[in-house]
């Protein structure tokens, strides 16, 4: 999985780059969240209490995290690309209206995500770390995504 999330890192925002289509640059960004959400469902249920904490698959989840965290995904937003433009996506047109907003809550997501590898070594740090993480990926859906 790792070598996967490694590979991807490189590979999707030349997908971006290269894609034929807005509805292919669509699919590269769903595809770029559903690795996060991914990595965040083995790590959520953890410290939420959910889940027994295993300090293994934790840190494995917060290494791919991590390495998603390195990714520019900005190529994966250009405009023309949101669900006023396309059916199937929920990113909002605003996104593109208030561009450095966006911008700075991408960025504090991927602050929050490479944070985690260094909080993933015990159930006391998973958990404010999780907290932190959902927190900006919330304030972000909030402003920019639909329902």
């Amino acid at each position: 999985m790792r070598k996967t999330l490694l590979a991807l890192t490189f590979v999707l925002p030349a997908a971006a780059a290269f894609a034929q289509s807005p509805e292919d640059t669509v699919k590269a960004r769903q595809g770029y969240f559903d690795l996060l959400g991914a990595q965040m469902a083995v790590l959520a249920p953890m410290a939420q209490g959910k889940m027994d904490f295993d300090a293994a698959k934790a840190e494995t989840a917060a290494k791919n995290l991590g390495a998603l965290a390195k990714v520019d995904i900005t190529p994966l937003f250009p405009e023309g690309t949101s669900n006023a433009d396309l059916m199937d996506t929920r990113a909002l047109p605003v996104i593109w209206e208030r561009g450095d907003d966006f911008k700075a809550k991408l960025s504090a997501m991927h602050a929050a995500a490479s944070e985690m590898e260094a909080a993933a070594g015990s159930l006391e740090t998973l958990g404010p770390a999780v907290g932190k993480l959902g927190g900006a990926c919330k304030a972000c859906h909030d402003d920019f995504r639909a329902k």
